[in-house]
């Protein structure tokens, strides 16, 4: 492994003169500058941070203390990990096998060590073993167990309500109390007490005492706990028909006595750590995910309160809640079994998903599914309005933009789908409202099933947007620090600066890449320039293309495209992203849609160094496709069984696995999804920036075809951005067209 002594010799300075580059405290010369950090990228040298921060006595540690690094705890590590990723802090983790004299070993180290807090999950019943802590200012937060005393803070499982809610769920379908015998760890710990007496209130309820709730206590050693097991069930001929669990940690070792009794038949509930798969393990076993990293994540983020301000939040208490898997099967065989359904989709990752999925769908109902896949959106949109004009009831169900939206109500193309939802009001607010509300807009009608929603995003390269060399380089060219852009005015003079035609320095080729094919790809780089600069179609009944904001945003553009890469004119998100992927361009404006994955194999070159962000300025064209039924479709019923089954959260999580986002709330708050979807860490804020394309009327009040406004602008941005066309009369023309449409559209 390379030195900083390497370094300097390879740059021929001094190991100070490379230490202060470093460190941002050196006053040199450019050259030297430039040598030291090409020998660090030649020689690939990474600081020892450790050593640079005990040498400047920074060095910051937290302690974790759990059980074991498996099941639900590797998943609370993993929460707290990616929530102080940023804050420099070293996590140091022990285990203890709910061995006290453990958990005390490890909290006097700790105290030694100097750590800014603790996050244990205890053994222990009261404060007094972390007395010392407290004594040395060192906060503690408490994870999934508490102690007697409330003078800490904690993060547990809603444990009561899941033991209610199983017990409930299995009384309420008829099984007798004395089918179901519940285990427990120790219960001497707050989760185990807790699910003992949740399963004591759901007794109660159904009018039995507690005394007659089956349960025994084993231990959570993996060793033990089968010991613990054999004895209680040796002698016992008749099995439970339910086993309800604590934890995972016990699972084997009942499936290892099931194996020494030959039980067979038994159904097993059990908690689990985070998943976004609905699987059984087996079929005798039903998991219970718990949002075991979000939980992580929220110790960290008290830890992180504490150690700021280390009087506030004192005490706090935070309960996270679980739900059960909700499995009920939503088509009845026999209703709408058997026959055949047609479905048209344009090419995306979504429609991938749906192809992989559709086998599945047709085992289920014995319905088959016949599909037609175009490669451009321009393509199914023309197929559709055909199968309209000619009347046809050929293809049941189309996937639609969401800008067709308003057009398609309007000409009746396809069906509302109220009829099926006004009974369903739990299925309508499994999706994220925000999506929902912004995507279905004020009409009354649903006309469609959203079945991804995509937000655009600003796909960078962090590596170099965090290089010293080109921070320095930019400051120097600039006058600014190198910031990822708030305008797309910023955005342009960092497209021009990782230009090499520019900057002969630059790491990349080009500085960005637009989208160009027409007209989607270059109205989806137009449309966020025009509403940032102010600029519209039309203000109330005047076409008002031809104005200062119309022509700052296509300038604006045509200066963004001579830091591109050139040959965009072919060229939609999938195009653009694989482009961006081979690692010879800094930045693009993409659709979070066709992003599919940051594990996916295309991005090897660029690996872990893409950022994701907002776009410039304030305004993101939004983005969906939905699922709707053809007007004219003559078993609507059947239809729309197939577009509810498509977004059932089981398969809305394998869709999002496979093709982008589903706009579910289960998707959206499943913490592994933003392991691969980053941004849906912000969605909020991304949500917030969408703007609906202008809905354009003619002077009768109907709608124009948005693809007609579009094509016109296209065409124009198209010819100003290959020189043949000047702004100012690009401009004039478009509002010529357009004023044209209005007045004449049929």
């Amino acid at each position: 492994m390379p030195t900083i002594k390497d370094v300097a010799k390879e740059a021929g300075v001094s190991i100070a003169t490379v230490s202060n580059i470093m460190n941002n405290k050196a006053s040199v010369s450019e050259e030297t500058y430039q040598k030291v950090y090409e020998a660090i990228e030649k020689l690939d040298y990474k600081p020892n941070m450790l050593a640079r921060n005990l040498k400047s006595n920074g060095v910051k540690f937290l302690g974790v203390i759990v059980p074991t690094f498996l099941g639900i705890y590797q998943d609370i590590l993993e929460g707290i990990q990616r929530e102080l990723s940023e804050y420099g802090f070293y996590i140091i983790s022990r285990t203890t096998g709910d061995i006290p004299n453990r958990e005390q070993h490890a909290i006097d180290e700790f105290i030694s060590l100097g750590v800014c807090g603790i996050f244990a999950v205890t053994s222990f019943k009261d404060i007094c073993y972390y007395q010392k802590a407290v004594d040395a200012r060192i906060p503690v937060v408490f994870i999934e167990r508490t102690v007697d005393e409330l003078n800490f803070s904690s993060v547990v499982f809603d444990n009561r309500s899941l033991s209610r809610g199983i017990f409930n769920s299995l009384l309420d379908g008829g099984c007798d109390i004395s089918d179901i015998y519940l285990i427990t760890g120790e219960v001497s710990f707050s989760s185990e007490r807790d699910f003992v007496v949740g399963a004591q209130n759901a007794l109660l309820q159904h009018n039995y005492t507690e005394e007659e709730l089956k349960q025994c206590e084993v231990s959570f050693s993996e060793i033990q706990s089968f010991v613990d097991i054999m004895e209680v069930f040796d002698g016992i001929s008749v099995f439970p028909k339910y086993l309800v669990l604590t934890s995972e940690r016990i699972l084997d070792s009942v499936l290892e006595m099931f194996s020494v009794k030959g039980v067979e038949n038994v159904q097993i509930y059990v908690p689990t750590g985070d998943r976004w798969n609905s699987c059984q393990m087996n079929p005798m076993i039903h998991p219970i995910p718990r949002r075991a990293i979000y939980g992580g994540r929220k110790c960290a983020q008290l830890m992180l309160e504490f150690i700021r301000k280390p009087t506030a939040n004192e005490n706090l208490q935070m309960v996270i809640p679980t739900e059960l898997p909700k499995r009920k099967p939503l088509i009845e065989k026999g209703a709408i079994s058997g026959g055949e359904l047609r479905l048209l989709l344009t090419a995306n990752a979504m429609s991938s998903a749906i192809l992989k999925l559709i086998p599945g769908f047709t085992r289920e109902t014995g319905i088959t599914i016949e599909t037609k896949v175009f490669n451009y959106q321009q393509e199914l949109y023309d197929e559709i309005m055909k199968q309209h004009e000619e009347g046809s009831s050929y293809y049941d169900i189309y996937m639609m933009d969401s800008p067709w939206i308003e057009y398609f109500r309007q000409i009746k193309c396809v069906l509302p789908l109220n009829v099926f939802l006004t009974q369903d009001l739990e299925y309508v607010h499994s999706f994220v409202p925000d999506i929902w509300n912004k995507i279905q807009g004020r009409n009354r009608d649903i006309m469609g099933i959203p079945i991804v929603s995509m937000t655009q995003l600003l796909l960078y390269r962090k590596d170099l947007f965090s290089s010293p060399a080109l921070q320095r380089a930019f400051y120097k060219i600039n006058g600014l620090e190198m910031n990822l852009p708030a305008t797309w005015t910023e955005y342009n003079l960092l497209a021009r600066f990782f230009t090499r035609q520019y900057f002969e320095h630059s790491p990349t080729e080009y500085g960005t890449c637009l989208q160009g094919k027409k007209p989607n790809g270059i109205i989806q780089e137009f449309f966020p320039r025009q509403w940032s600069f102010h600029a519209e179609i039309m203000n109330k009944t005047k076409v008002v293309m031809n104005s200062v904001q119309n022509i700052r945003a296509v300038s604006n553009l045509k200066d963004t495209y001579a830091y591109s890469y050139p040959d965009i004119w072919d060229l939609m998100e999938n195009e653009q992203i694989a482009e961006f992927a081979k690692g010879n361009i800094a930045m693009i404006n993409t659709y979070s849609g066709h992003f599919k994955s940051i594990l996916d194999s295309g991005f090897r070159c660029v690996g872990d160094n893409i950022g994701v962000s907002v776009l410039p300025g304030k305004y993101s064209l939004i983005g969906a496709w939905l699922l709707t039924i053809n007007s004219r479709c003559k078993n609507p019923e059947k239809a729309f069984s197939f577009i509810k089954w498509i977004t059932t959260e089981e398969h809305a999580m394998q869709c999002s696995i496979l093709g982008g986002f589903m706009p579910k709330q289960s998707v959206c708050m499943n913490e592994q999804i933003k392991t691969i979807y980053p941004w849906n860490e912000s969605l909020g804020d991304y949500v917030k920036m969408e703007h609906q394309r202008e809905s354009l009327r003619n002077v009768k009040g109907t709608y124009i075809n948005n693809y007609t406004i579009e094509n016109i602008i296209a065409d124009g941005l198209q010819a100003v951005l290959q020189n043949k066309c000047e702004i100012e009369v690009m401009l004039q023309n478009c509002q010529e067209q357009i004023y044209t449409m209005i007045h004449e559209w049929k």
